[in-house]
């Protein structure tokens, strides 16, 4: 169906203060309709549904404690608050840091369910003229290479580079899906592309049900993408105190942000003029399709910029019905 931006924006926000203050409900509602206006629509309304690892969370949610302080780091305990409020707060955080000190590091932990798209994030650091490295943890949902069970999370990871007129993003999972995505095509009733998930007895399959129960691959069904998995495991998930690979489950989710002012090596604008020499040199370069050259992350935000001007997005019906329906018993 097709919606106002402004009503739909409206929407969420009526949704999220059914349990959250003023504040918290803006800075999750940013994240997710992120998620509808860039295309990334598995992060997006589908985690206002309760059950699909989204903002509601049936724990008791504390205040999130900003902890073991540095100069130029920070550890944030989430105390089970949702990824798409705590993720918010470390972003701000390390830019803060990094503004200050020219490198931001924060480690969250405690907190359940996803942050959101990285690139999200991302765009607002660049925006911000500094360097980026995010990675999230998860539930364990890849198996590993040769494995037959889920081990580790989808595990994102993402860079962003400052640059004219938009940071230059690259957001990867190192998951052949995202959990969002096999929900959703779930929901829409579609089969799953080859070679992208087990069922429960660790038989490849096509079947979003089977898959939910079952597990990932790895993005390249291979052991490099295993490796990756594991890397972002350690560095956001063990290093920061979150649970891991089924293990320390009540420590929750662990995500890590690393930020770097491009003045430690240069400066804003000659690491600006050098990207954009390299991104016009990779778009004038021939293909072997002749069809032009892609850059990460720019369709994304291409996307978002266009629904942006039209103020009218399509969304999935059937989910906004819900959410309707949800708030129509909240009033009673």
């Amino acid at each position: 169906m097709l919606i106002k931006i402004k009503e739909l924006k409206e929407l969420v926000k009526r949704v999220l203060l059914t349990e959250y203050s003023e504040e918290e409900a803006l800075l999750i509602e940013d994240v997710l309709m992120y998620g509808e206006l860039s295309g990334r629509s598995s992060h997006g309304l589908l985690r206002l549904i309760r059950g699909n690892y989204g903002v509601f969370v049936d724990k008791t949610r504390f205040t999130p404690h900003f902890d073991r302080k540095t100069k130029v780091s920070t550890l944030i305990r989430g105390n089970n608050n949702p990824g798409m409020l705590i993720g918010p707060l470390a972003m701000q955080e390390g830019i803060k840091l990094a503004k200050r000190n020219s490198i931001g590091i924060v480690g969250t932990m405690g907190s359940f369910n996803s942050i959101g798209p990285l690139s999200y994030y991302c765009e607002k650091i660049g925006k911000e003229n500094l360097i980026g490295i995010i990675m999230a943890s998860a539930a364990p949902q890849i198996a590993p290479f040769n494995l037959k069970q889920p081990f580790f999370g989808t595990n994102p990871i993402a860079f962003v580079i400052p640059a004219d007129p938009l940071p230059v993003i690259f957001d990867m999972s190192t998951s052949s899906m995202t959990f969002g995505d096999i929900v959703k095509y779930k929901i829409e009733v579609r089969r799953l592309k080859p070679h992208a998930a087990l069922d429960k007895n660790g038989e490849e399959t096509t079947d979003p049900e089977e898959a939910l129960k079952g597990a990932t691959l790895a993005f390249d069904a291979f052991y490099k993408g295993s490796g990756l998995a594991m890397m972002v495991e350690i560095l956001a998930a063990v290093w920061s105190g979150g649970g891991f690979a089924s293990l320390h489950e009540e420590k929750g989710w662990g995500n890590l942000f690393m930020m770097m002012s491009p003045e430690l090596l240069s400066d804003v604008k000659t690491l600006k003029s050098r990207t954009h020499e390299l991104i016009t040199h990779l778009k004038n370069s021939s293909t072997r399709d002749g069809k032009p050259v892609r850059i990460p992350g720019e369709r994304s935000l291409q996307t978002k910029e266009e629904n942006l001007r039209r103020g009218e997005i399509e969304v999935n019906e059937e989910i906004v019905i819900e959410l309707r329906d949800s708030l129509k018993q909240k009033n009673k």
